[in-house]
């Protein structure tokens, strides 16, 4: 492991080494369970309470004393499958959007584009628990997420498959008037050309033996097709724009195992420093850059709500007391 995360030239010494004893934590839930021990298994537990305490203390001092590192720097190949993972549902966003644009053009509604605005979540939902309206956006209608306010999920306990993927943000749709006109060739060519970048960064992955069975952008264009196809049954809206979106999401599997062998056979094989500008070049665009800091607003909104602070005072602990007392 530490080989693949360029972590070989740590040295492991007892300064900066730390072990934790796990027997309290196993005590403390099985007492929660109701479960009686002996006297014996009490005392064996609250020594290995003191040694994770001290342990604890050690490891704060330790951190105290040292410089802090821009993790944005770092680069390896687990950080960057789990940027690219990240960066899943911004990419496909981004992708739709552009494919709507497109439809727009090619029945020569010009004077007009769709944009999205992404607000963050505060729980954590999934395809699957979240709220889904249906909302006409120009002559398109489109499944908008939102919290299940009306259940009051405050977690997302849907196991894991492939038939949803986790929401974090809420992406809406305007109607606007565009700053440039763009015609249906280029938004087009733009469209398959930015596919392809993304399935650059998937044969990255695979090149490494880091993708799984399923890459992380089937999921959502799975879910895209669905929407579409949802909607296009829908018997009293008309749904004729949204059947050529649905044409388009239809072909997309084919057209990913097309760029799949035109890099196979461009034998192309990115550094993980490339890997990274890619990853940075797509960042940059604004559709994507928005939903990135998006997400990670939700994310601290999150983690805030799910905090427990406990005041120093409350601290009873004398091996622990001595470490607040020195900060």
């Amino acid at each position: 492991m530490l080989k693949q995360e360029h972590l070989k030239d740590i040295l492991f010494e007892m300064k900066n080494t730390f072990c934790f004893d796990s027997e309290s934590f196993r005590y403390l839930a099985a007492r929660k369970c109701h479960v009686d021990f002996d006297e014996f298994v009490k005392v064996e537990s609250i020594n290995s309470w003191t040694t994770s305490v001290t342990e604890s203390v050690r490891l704060l001092h330790f951190i105290l004393k040292l410089e802090p590192y821009n993790l944005n720097e770092w680069q390896s190949i687990r950080k960057a499958a789990l940027e690219i993972s990240m960066l899943a549902r911004p990419l496909m966003e981004t992708l739709r959007l552009i494919l709507y644009n497109w439809k727009l053009c090619e029945v020569g509604l010009t004077d007009k584009e769709i944009v999205i605005n992404t607000i963050p979540v505060k729980m954590k939902i999934c395809s699957n628990c979240a709220q889904c309206n249906i909302v006409q956006v120009g002559p398109f209608y489109i499944s908008e997420y939102q919290s299940d306010k009306n259940k009051a999920v405050k977690h997302c306990l849907c196991p894991f498959d492939d038939s949803h993927f986790l929401i974090e943000s809420i992406v809406k749709y305007e109607f606007v008037t565009p700053p440039t006109k763009l015609s249906s060739d280029y938004l087009k060519d733009s469209f398959y050309k930015f596919l392809l970048k993304c399935d650059r960064l998937i044969h990255f992955l695979r090149q490494k033996g880091l993708l799984n069975e399923i890459d992380p952008y089937i999921n959502v264009l799975k879910r895209f097709l669905n929407e579409e196809q949802h909607i296009c049954n829908i018997s009293h809206i008309n749904s004729n724009m949204n059947k050529r979106v649905q044409e388009v999401l239809r072909c997309l599997r084919e057209s990913r195992e097309q760029n799949g062998k035109r890099l196979i056979q461009l034998n192309e094989k990115l550094s993980l420093s490339q890997a990274y500008q890619l990853i940075d070049e797509l960042k940059s665009i604004p559709t994507v850059n928005q939903q990135i800091d998006i997400i990670k607003i939700g994310r601290q909104l999150v983690m805030k709500a799910n905090e427990h602070q406990v005041k120093i005072s409350f601290i009873k602990n004398k091996i622990f007391s001595k470490l607040t007392n020195s900060l």
